[in-house]
């Protein structure tokens, strides 16, 4: 077993410090208080040995949640992760997933391979809105997948919280509702844990309805032995406060003062409030012989990362200005000789000092401040709260410890609560008649605007109102940009906006009755305009965007990884479980698809009842059972080229083709899904498979469930005879033949379950399932069936 000082050093270049050593040797703490520029991202590393290397590998969570706040910079981190990881020799084993950017095979690896370590790393609003059941940015279906993998085997750490009370709030209310194990908590599948990282918070406000604030002992604190070596120099940093000689809101002053008291082969940071201030100032320092750089939030992810990039790339010794927002208070490594920023909330100032002499080798670093022309996106008794402590201050040098240990006024926000009702009723992934969904945003509400993911895109129109292809899909996440919901709205009065509907398989046009959501993964034409490189999103840009991408066309072949990757068929659409390479019997893929399952309940060992893990296998054995339908086979079959039709009608039933193409039935219906036709097979000629099954309810619901789109409620998007459903007519009958160890019989279809009202109801069973393995462990063994299904169709080694 490698010490965590060797690994730690083999992973960055250096020793850790005692604190971090301490998180290495004790476990994750509820919280951990380090003032910035202290290494806490190191928390990754400590969390990576004890799974790999430390003394309680089974119960470390085997996924590492690294949540940010909603106005940060992820790439960063997860560059880091990255590096680190290349260094240990660990990329291989170990997944690195940035949500909301990122790019590669990592992005699916989280998902597929389940069984092994991963890191995610994303924003606050992002994640949480996983966990909550209605994850930002990814397809309905994909819901439960996610929602499933960040509550079981999940340790989260959410760092800077100040800057995320709402989220925080919210995860911690969902760490009470699995707390303890007693009546009215829930148990989850693998051991799951929550660290808070801040340098500004008391834990008393950590306090939530269903989790009391974390007692002393759970806390982690830089103590007196850790104040040695680099830790001591960059806690003994001091700056001298200064009051900048402008009048707020003189931008072209502000350039000015920046550039008389820039230092030549030193970083200059310049921070505001608002991403106007900062485009004021850049654009006052165009004709600056000294290099500088804009960054904000309101960049698409290509030039995200260049910009990052092209700073922590800046030469030892090169001179450099930095404009920026409230981004580089959290997710930004930046060492400034002099820094200039508008007051803020405390804690902001805080944050932002941290980024002046990090290092502590500077003698003489200065911070200059400045009122900021309006408080927004304050609150107005916060910013004169900090201006007057800053006041105070006038001329004396201080530490970031000094900063800290002042008592200034902050506001403590109003935090939606989430309650147990409110959380119970987002298992539900089903949308309303209206094709609407429940807002989360409450919940995980950090800003006064949610955002939306917006690209600028080229493509040919199929009809006169402009509108893109239904076999198009949105160009991948570098090239979009995040958005405010208030902005949007201010921007699509001009241009078109489209979103793609799953509900109907079609692009649709974003207006006022079905206005944007957050998360949202929207397109508008790149001539519309709106968006500069240099600048990034600006409504009042009306030159063409260059170098877009075009929308690609979904093509008639979907891989089994898109699916895993997130980009699942539209509702009308089965063709994700088609293509394999190769005609694949019915009863072969069953087998594997059971065999795979029962490798990756091997490789985790989830803490699950044996009867329950036997459900399971049934469940993967039975999934795909209503393939056999003849309606889903003429559609497959008719797939086959001429030349091997005759071999493949003799070889039924098929479960994938070895053609490509999209399934068309016979009698044109479109809606046809076979997992209900597994469900009703399983109340009838294959109820067999379940004699041996404590609960075959469980059975049932999770063969339904197996691709996302049918699970506490079983309606179609076009669903207006009673007598009709999905394809299915009630009271059809469908002869089978032998089917997985059963006889052949008949299946008379029964569609009353699925009605509103009488004796028996699905949603009824569905939601006492819910209440009976409570809505984590539910998830997730839906979860092992369903990446069973992707490895088993994808032809992967079984997990080990």
């Amino acid at each position: 077993m490698a010490s965590f000082d060797a690994f730690f050093k083999a992973a960055t270049g250096e020793f850790p410090y005692g604190y971090q050593a301490r998180l290495a040797r004790d476990g994750l703490p509820a919280v951990v208080r380090a003032p910035t520029g202290t290494g806490k991202t190191g928390i990754i590393l400590a969390w990576l040995w004890r799974r790999l290397e430390g003394p309680d590998p089974v119960g470390t969570p085997r996924r590492l949640i690294f949540a940010l706040p909603q106005r940060s910079l992820v790439e960063q981190v997860a560059r880091e992760a990255v590096g680190w990881l290349e260094n240990l020799g660990l990329s291989d084993r170990v997944a690195v997933h940035v949500v909301m950017g990122g790019a590669g095979d990592s992005q699916r690896r989280w998902r597929l391979d389940m069984f092994r370590p991963a890191i995610v790393v994303g924003t606050v609003d992002s994640l949480v809105s996983k966990a909550l059941n209605r994850g930002y940015g990814i397809s309905r279906a994909m819901y439960p997948i996610d929602f499933a993998l960040v509550g079981n085997g999940a340790h989260w750490v959410v760092d800077e919280i100040q800057l995320c009370p709402e989220s925080t709030t919210t995860l911690r209310q969902l760490a009470g509702f699995t707390r303890g194990g007693g009546a009215g908590s829930w148990v989850t599948a693998e051991p799951t844990g929550l660290t808070c990282m801040s340098a500004t918070v008391s834990v008393g406000l950590l306090d939530t309805v269903d989790n009391p604030a974390p007692a002393e002992g759970d806390v982690v604190r830089i103590e007196a032995e850790d104040r040695v070596g680099k830790l001591a120099v960059r806690l003994g940093a001091r700056r001298r406060v200064g009051r900048l000689p402008v009048e707020p809101g003189d931008y072209r002053a502000v350039a000015s003062e920046v550039l008389r008291r820039h230092r030549p082969g030193t970083l200059t940071l310049v921070v505001v409030n608002t991403v106007a201030a900062a485009r004021g100032v850049h654009a006052a320092l165009r004709a600056a012989p000294v290099p500088h750089t804009l960054l904000h939030s309101r960049f698409r992810g290509v030039e995200r990362e260049s910009l990052a990039v092209q700073i922590s790339a800046v030469p030892a010794g090169a001179g450099h200005i930095v404009v920026a927002t409230q981004v580089v208070e959290a997710g930004l490594d930046l060492d400034a000789a002099v820094l200039f920023t508008e007051a803020a909330p405390w804690p902001s100032v805080v944050q932002r000092a941290g980024r002046c002499n990090r290092r502590g080798l500077l003698d003489d670093a200065e911070l200059w401040w400045l009122p900021p022309v309006r408080h927004l996106p304050y609150e107005e008794a916060d910013v004169r709260a900090t201006v007057a402590e800053l006041t105070v201050l006038e001329g004396v040098a201080v530490t970031g410890e000094d900063l800290l240990d002042r008592e200034v006024f902050t506001t403590e926000p109003e935090i939606t609560v989430l309650r147990r009702a409110d959380f119970l009723a987002l298992f539900d992934t089903a949308p309303d008649l209206t094709g609407a969904d429940l807002d989360v945003g409450p919940y995980v509400r950090d800003a006064d605007d949610l955002d939306v993911q917006l690209a600028w895109v080229d493509w040919t129109p199929v009809d006169a109102t402009g509108r893109p292809g239904p076999g198009m899909k949105a160009p991948e996440a570098k090239w979009r940009c995040r958005v405010p919901l208030g902005e949007l709205r201010v921007f699509a009065k001009r241009a078109v906006v489209w979103r793609f509907t799953q509900a109907v398989g079609q692009w649709t046009r974003v207006t006022d009755r079905q206005p944007a959501r957050p998360g949202e993964v929207l397109v508008v034409a790149a001539s519309t305009g709106g968006y500069d490189p240099e600048t990034g999103f600006d409504p009042s840009v009306r030159r063409p965007v260059p170098g877009c991408p075009s929308l690609d066309p979904i093509p008639d072949r979907v891989p089994v990884f898109d699916q895993a990757g997130g980009a699942e068929e539209a509702f009308r659409q089965d063709d994700a479980s088609v293509a394999q390479g190769q005609w694949l019997s019915l009863e072969q893929h069953s087998v594997d698809v059971r065999e795979h399952v029962e490798a990756l309940v091997g490789a985790i060992g989830p803490v699950l009842p044996v009867s329950v893990l036997r459900a399971v296998a049934v469940a993967a054995y039975a999934h795909d059972a209503g393939k056999a339908h003849p309606m889903w086979q003429d559609a497959l079959c008719a797939l086959a080229v001429p030349g091997d039709r005759d071999r493949v009608d003799a070889g039924r039933p098929w479960a994938k083709s070895g053609g490509s193409g999209r399934l068309v039935y016979p009698d044109g219906t479109s809606d046809f899904r076979h997992e209900l036709v597994s469900l009703l097979l399983l109340d009838g000629p294959l109820r067999g498979l379940l004699a041996d099954v404590e609960d075959p309810d469980l059975v049932r619901y999770l063969v339904l469930a197996h691709h996302g789109k049918l699970r506490v409620q079983v309606r179609g998007p076009d669903d207006t005879d009673d007598d009709r459903l999905l394809g299915l007519k009630q009271h059809e009958v469908v002869l089978t033949s032998e089917l997985l160890g059963q006889p052949a019989g008949t299946l008379t279809v029964d569609l009353d379950q699925f009605g509103l009202g009488g004796a028996r109801s699905w949603t009824r069973t569905a939601l006492g399932l819910r209440d009976r393995y409570g809505p984590f462990v539910l998830a997730y063994l839906e979860t092992l069936v369903r990446i069973a299904d992707w490895r088993a169709s994808a032809n992967l080694e079984k997990a080990s």
